[in-house]
């Protein structure tokens, strides 16, 4: 197999590969923004205990729409650095968008947006949890401390999730939304 043709090949399984990364997008995306709302409804009718488990579930939506964009974006890198500088030819596709910062100004936007909207879900599911805890607690009469229990471990297991998701998004946000290097890989 001639290089031409290997880069072509290449070529094309990346970016069915990006296709597939916003397709995945849009479906995290769809059951973030139908999905929560509802799973925090069907969480009021269920156990308290379940009640627990929804800002858990924010915060993987979260972590994969992060996981999906940066995969299409280092995608995108690939065939900028690797496919587009080996053909010789100059910049293409994503070298002229890497080129024009304010064409990648929607897709800042974009993530920004989803990732405001979703860690509002997320802070306003941690209230609610930590408000039913409460609400728990204040209405047990067996005396019993179980659900301070819960409540210091809920509370540290959902600043730890909160701190990581940050974390994650500080470390990784460059390599979500450009296809430019940068010291993250």
């Amino acid at each position: 197999m001639d290089t031409s043709a290997n880069q072509q090949d290449e070529f094309l399984s990346l970016r069915q590969e990006i296709r597939a990364s916003r397709t995945r997008l849009f479906w995290i995306l769809v059951i973030g923004l139908i999905g929560v709302p509802a799973l925090t409804y069907l969480a009021t009718l269920a156990e308290f205990y379940i009640w627990l488990l929804v800002p858990y579930s924010v915060l993987l939506l979260i972590v994969m729409f992060l996981s999906e964009q940066s995969s299409m974006m280092r995608a995108g890198r690939y065939i900028r650095e690797r496919i587009e500088t080996e053909s010789g030819t100059g910049p293409q596709w994503e070298g002229w968008l890497e080129s024009r910062p304010h064409f990648r100004t929607v897709d800042r936007h974009y993530v920004a947006c989803f990732l405001i909207v979703f860690f509002l879900y997320y802070f306003m599911t941690v209230g609610v949890a930590i408000n039913l805890i409460l609400r728990k607690e204040a209405t047990d009469m067996s005396g019993s401390s179980t659900y301070w229990y819960w409540f210091y471990g809920a509370l540290v297991t959902y600043a730890i999730g909160a701190i990581w998701a940050l974390a994650t998004l500080v470390t990784h946000w460059r390599a979500t939304v450009s296809t430019a290097s940068n010291s993250n890989g």
